[in-house]
């Protein structure tokens, strides 16, 4: 599964939760300041490793065709963007709800996704008071484990020939 489409996935499931929220990710910004209205979740991938890999089912034996899966450890920060109506608490309220689903397969059975939220970080206040103006902002990270799964082929040798000659 791609960044964004990890992202768009999360904000879904925030956007359920809160309807109000205008949810987007941050990539898509550039596409749509305009169109910005508060309150507002922004999402942002701050890192997508593979963690490990490991060979799975053999398709085809004699041409060596097998399944390999990569799992991926995403870190995605959500920055929720407020307006005068709501509160801390409407922020925390959406972190709780993921908090019981640490460690849980509930997006797995939900979703036909293979996806573990693994951990996610305290929540930080980012407000910004400004000589004119007050923007009230939070964010907190979430670790999320995702797999992949490949085709891989592996062309077979049948005889290597070398050509030494000796000087």
């Amino acid at each position: 599964m791609g960044n964004r489409e990890l992202e768009v996935f999360i904000l879904k499931k925030i956007k359920e939760i809160k309807p109000n929220f205008q949810v987007k990710p941050a990539v898509d910004l550039k596409y749509g300041k305009k169109d910005l209205k508060l309150p507002r979740v922004i999402s942002k991938t701050l890192s997508n490793e593979v963690i490990e890999r490991y060979r799975g089912d053999i398709l085809d034996e004699e041409k060596a065709i097998f399944k390999q899966y990569e799992v991926h450890r995403h870190c995605i920060n959500l920055v929720f963007v407020l307006s005068e109506n709501e509160s801390y608490s409407d922020v925390a309220e959406i972190k709780k709800i993921f908090e019981h689903l640490v460690g849980a397969d509930w997006l797995i059975t939900m979703s036909g996704e293979n996806i573990v939220i693994e951990e996610i970080t305290a929540l930080v206040d980012i407000s910004e008071d400004l000589k004119d103006s007050y923007t009230e902002r939070y964010s907190f990270d979430m670790y999320i484990k995702t797999v992949d799964e490949n085709i891989a082929e592996i062309e077979h040798i049948k005889a290597v020939e070398f050509d030494f000659k000796v000087r």
